[in-house]
């Protein structure tokens, strides 16, 4: 059992027994206040993907002296604070060993970042840092020496948020070339976005938060939610088609919903009764109809021909969801217009994630 003590007090004299090895008392030394010696390079760090390879961020502490050139192993343990408390204080703490004698951890930008997400931690956040010293017994086991640890410092961190990329069967498992999710404004850790997942059957594909294996890879965790194991079976969809995915990092959940997409509307040649079906142009990564237009009608993009993932029109001319059982209703649109009677090719184009346009072009 670890024991808390402090070592501001007199050297604490242990018996040989206590290595289990003959020989001179080994004394630990408390002159050098390790409890209250834990630094930081900065009380706040904000990361960007400009300072990704550059340390952000260095701790460090003086040596605790165990007296005849024992060496100290130094694990520096990070947590959030409200994890500090209660019955298992710092029980999801992560752990990084900074060696025997060694004085000091940096972190990278990208790793820090990294860390932060795999936290489910996706705004500005303060991080508790606190430092163990332990000795090994001779031969390798436990040391029955008791832990010391220092005091507690903290840091704000401020992360930002990277694109999830979508490997997968249907496009040689390779994240480098993969599509991605963009996150949504407004909601910290939630992704959404649009993904031809061409072939039938069933697909397989894992979202990484970088477009390599390196970093986090999210499989089956079972139920629709995630596994931050790297080994996890894929995610998977019953057939190919042309998917709406989201993930949201905060429950570890996602959803995968199979979509088609046409216009409805009194200016369109079904009315408000029958959807005019659109055509997915693969290579242009679009769906288009053309379709005789009425000017004095409007119309609305509608996906599988029911009113749960429709598109209006904001106030600048950007199509908005109207209804999506991802977000709340936006009661605050108008529907799209043409400006004359006739032919037109309507194109709808949602192949980047969270940026969605559309044309409406007179033939």
């Amino acid at each position: 059992m670890r024991i808390l003590f402090n070592i501001l007090g007199a050297a604490l004299i242990l018996p040989a027994a206590a290595c289990k090895k003959e020989g001179p008392q080994l004394t630990l030394t408390t002159g050098n206040a390790f409890s209250s010696a834990l630094k930081t390079s900065a009380d706040s760090v904000t990361l960007a993907p400009a300072n990704d390879n550059d340390s952000v961020l260095t701790l460090s502490w003086p040596a605790v002296s165990y007296g005849n050139s024992v060496a100290a192993t130094y694990t520096l343990e990070l947590d959030t604070k409200s994890d500090t408390t209660g019955a298992t204080p710092w029980g999801n703490a992560k752990k990084f060993v900074a060696g025997n004698n060694v004085l000091q951890y940096s972190f990278a930008g990208k790793d820090l970042n990294n860390l932060l997400q795999s936290l489910n931690l996706f705004s500005s956040t303060t991080l508790v840092f606190r430092v163990l010293s332990d000795v090994d017994q001779y031969n390798g086991s436990a040391s029955h020496i008791p832990t010391v640890y220092s005091s507690v410092t903290s840091v704000k961190v401020t992360p930002y948020l990277t694109n999830l990329f979508v490997p997968g069967g249907y496009q040689g498992w390779n994240p480098a070339a993969a599509p991605m999710l963009n996150p949504v404004p407004g909601m910290a850790g939630v992704f959404e976005g649009y993904v031809n997942i061409a072939g039938s059957g069933l697909q397989y594909f894992k979202y990484t938060n970088a477009p390599d294996w390196t970093h986090t890879n999210y499989g089956d965790g079972g139920n629709n939610t995630f596994s931050t194991d790297g080994n996890a079976a894929g995610l998977s969809v019953p057939n190919g088609g042309y998917y709406e995915l989201s993930a949201n990092l905060n429950t570890n959940t996602w959803t995968a919903t199979k979509t088609t997409w046409g216009i409805i509307g009194d200016a369109t040649p079904g009315g408000w009764n029958s959807d005019t079906q659109m055509s997915y142009d693969a290579t242009n990564q679009v769906w288009t109809v053309t379709a005789s237009m009425i000017q004095a009608g409007s119309f609305k993009f509608r996906a599988n021909n029911a009113w749960s993932i429709d598109f209006g029109i904001d106030k600048s001319g950007n199509i908005q969801y109207a209804d999506n059982p991802l977000f709340p209703y936006n009661p605050n649109l108008n529907n799209l217009t043409v400006p004359a009677d006739g032919v037109y090719l309507i194109t709808l184009d949602l192949h980047v994630s969270g940026k969605y346009t559309y044309s409406a072009v007179k033939q």
